[in-house]
Parts: structure tokens; C-alpha cells; sequence
């Protein structure tokens, strides 16, 4: 996807979804949208032709221990990512569903598949963090 497509493909995305006011890669290859609950973050990536779709999960306060890490990453299945992939990152201590996009897709389908994301996002935040911090905690 190049950069022209994916600011294409957001721009669109917000205007489908009522944001009208934002200014997106005016200086930086990131933005993060409140859609209902959730928090989803798009990042480009120009050197892999990516754009990044990433649904908040939850925030730690300080570093998890390695047994709740361990915990979370035990409970990511193919059916409740919502077409995306668990990541931990380290810098801001959070949970995210990421979903990559190297080409464009219609207006419709990238709507779909960013509220799969979302839902997958808020899912997990209300039911399966809580689940792994009490196996964690056995």
C-alpha cells in the first residue's frame, strides 16, 4: 500500500464515521481514533508499504510480571483477534490487536474489518485480560 493509498483509505475512514476535523500525517505517520469504547491507532509504515490498524486492549501502571505476559499471549486464538495479531508493547507497557493492510481495500470492507478489530479489542479488555490475570495469579 503506498502512503497516498493509506492516507486515502483513513481519510475515507473517518469521514465514513463522522470525523470530519483531523489532520493525519501532517507531520507524523500516526493517529489514534476513539470509535465508540475502543481506541484504535493507524501507524504507516513507508519503508514496508503498511498500514497499521491497532485496537487498545489495556494499559498497565507498571511492568506486567513475565507470568501475566505469559498469560495473555496463552489466551490469543485465530477466532478472537478479529483478523489481527496480539502484541505487548514494551515502551508504553500495553496490550494491542494489530492488523496489517498492504493493499487497499473498499471503503465497506476496511469498515468491517477495523469494527472486527475494535470489537475483538473491547472484547478482550472486558472478559479475557481478566481471565489471564487470574490464571497468573494461581
Amino acid at each position: 500500500m503506498t502512503r497516498e493509498e493509506a492516507i486515502s483509505q483513513i481519510e475515507t475512514f473517518f469521514r465514513r464515521a463522522g470525523e470530519c476535523h483531523f489532520s493525519f500525517y501532517a507531520d507524523r505517520d500516526y493517529i489514534v481514533a476513539r470509535i465508540g469504547e475502543a481506541f484504535i491507532g493507524f501507524e504507516y509504515d513507508e519503508a514496508d508499504e503498511l498500514l497499521s490498524a491497532q485496537a487498545l486492549i489495556h494499559r498497565f501502571r507498571r511492568e506486567p510480571a513475565d507470568r501475566m505476559l505469559d498469560a495473555v499471549f496463552g489466551e490469543e486464538t485465530e477466532s478472537n483477534t478479529g483478523g489481527g495479531r496480539l502484541v505487548f508493547n514494551s515502551e508504553n507497557l500495553a496490550f494491542y490487536l494489530q492488523r496489517d493492510f498492504d493493499e487497499f481495500l473498499g471503503d465497506s470492507v476496511f469498515d468491517t474489518e477495523i469494527g472486527r478489530l475494535a470489537r475483538a479489542g473491547l472484547k478482550w479488555n472486558a472478559e479475557i485480560v481478566k481471565r489471564a490475570a487470574e490464571k497468573a495469579s494461581v
